[in-house]
């Protein structure tokens, strides 16, 4: 059976007993035993399977692939999330589904596969872009909720692209500050009079899944998250290097400057984001001649990883994109005049 990268575990457990005409609850309990008593095997759709690492090797034997392989198409059975202890093969089915949405994937990359769509997808957002086949996906299950056709927006696939080389060159920095990117631009989402002129275009593009406002959302803000990550990280490299001074920091602001106005955002609001993730990432303390204070700098070159800033925990790499920032900006959250979380309702300074 053909493996589809970032396939749930329980997605890819279910092809695997159907292929072989196995009933689900028997074939789970052939790689190990239930870690609570109460756990049983469930729908892929709505929560996912999680292994220890004796029973991933068992469903390596039974698939007929290597430990290796399965944890580089399957994200939750990766060292990071196996379960801990178990004397024995264990396995657990949970309902939180901590860390990841699941996502339907791509029909075509299904009929591909030679399976049906509905396989899964473990994504970091309720949403993922297949680029091979220019599709928006994500995790809305009613029957006529179909992916989105990305052909009249082909920014947005070459921004997926983009997204992934940034990823990919800057490591675990890189992956930071684009869920800082995407977090300021959701808070200028959030609030009308900060969204920029294209994106009413694109949701015009999109015709009636374009009135879905929070659906299409991160579709139709995502090249300029990507955009605005690049230049998060031009900063974010010249201040982990020590070279950061007031010139250069009223340079990179000028250039932020110049994005927003290309863009149509107002300024002085929408900079105040901006300045949050600054405050944030302050410049490094000159050491002292005598007690020099050792700080990881990235290799030189703009293509070369970036360390993780101190703001962002290790294990935020593990959680969702929403989660992954230091900002508390999310999609669709209600925010005060501080910018601070605000369930009651929202403004900024006015703004409406």
């Amino acid at each position: 059976m053909r493996l589809i990268g970032g396939e749930s575990t329980g997605s890819y457990a279910r092809r695997l007993a159907e292929t072989n005409h196995i009933p689900l609850h028997e074939f789970w309990s052939m790689f190990g035993d239930p870690l609570r008593p109460s756990a049983l095997p469930s729908d892929p759709r709505y929560s996912d399977g999680y292994l220890n690492a004796a029973a991933l090797e068992r469903l390596a034997v039974m698939a007929g692939r290597s430990v290796g392989e399965l944890q580089c198409a399957l994200p939750n059975v990766r060292p990071e999330r196996l379960l801990d202890g178990g004397r024995g093969p264990v396995w657990d089915w949970r309902w939180d589904t901590s860390g990841c949405f699941l996502v339907r994937v791509c029909e075509m990359c299904a009929l591909i596969k030679g399976t049906d769509q509905n396989a899964y997808l473990a994504a970091d957002a309720t949403w993922q872009v297949c680029a091979r086949h220019a599709r928006w996906l994500d995790n809305r299950r009613e029957p006529d909720a179909a992916a989105v056709g990305l052909a009249a927006l082909p920014e947005v696939v070459e921004a997926h692209r983009q997204r992934l080389v940034f990823e990919r060159r800057l490591g675990a920095g890189g992956r930071a500050l684009f869920a800082d990117a995407y977090a300021i631009v959701s808070c200028w989402w959030n609030l009308p009079s900060l969204n920029a002129r294209i994106w009413q275009r694109r949701r015009r593009v999109l015709g009636r899944t374009g009135e879905d406002e929070l659906r299409v959302a991160p579709l139709v803000f995502y090249p300029e998250a990507v955009r605005l990550a690049a230049v998060l990280a031009a900063r974010e490299r010249q201040r982990l290097r020590g070279t950061l001074t007031a010139r250069s920091e009223t340079a990179w602001v000028g250039r932020v400057t110049g994005l927003l106005e290309a863009w149509g955002i107002p300024l002085p609001a929408a900079l105040m984001m901006i300045a949050w993730w600054v405050r944030r990432h302050p410049p490094l303390d000159e050491p002292r001649p005598r007690k020099r204070v050792a700080v990881q700098r990235p290799a030189r070159g703009r293509h070369r990883p970036l360390p993780l800033c101190t703001s962002h925990a290790p294990h935020d790499l593990t959680a969702t994109l929403g989660e992954r920032s230091c900002l508390p900006f999310r999609l669709g959250e209600m925010i005060s005049a501080d910018l601070s979380p605000a369930p009651g309702g929202w403004s900024l300074d006015g703004l409406t």
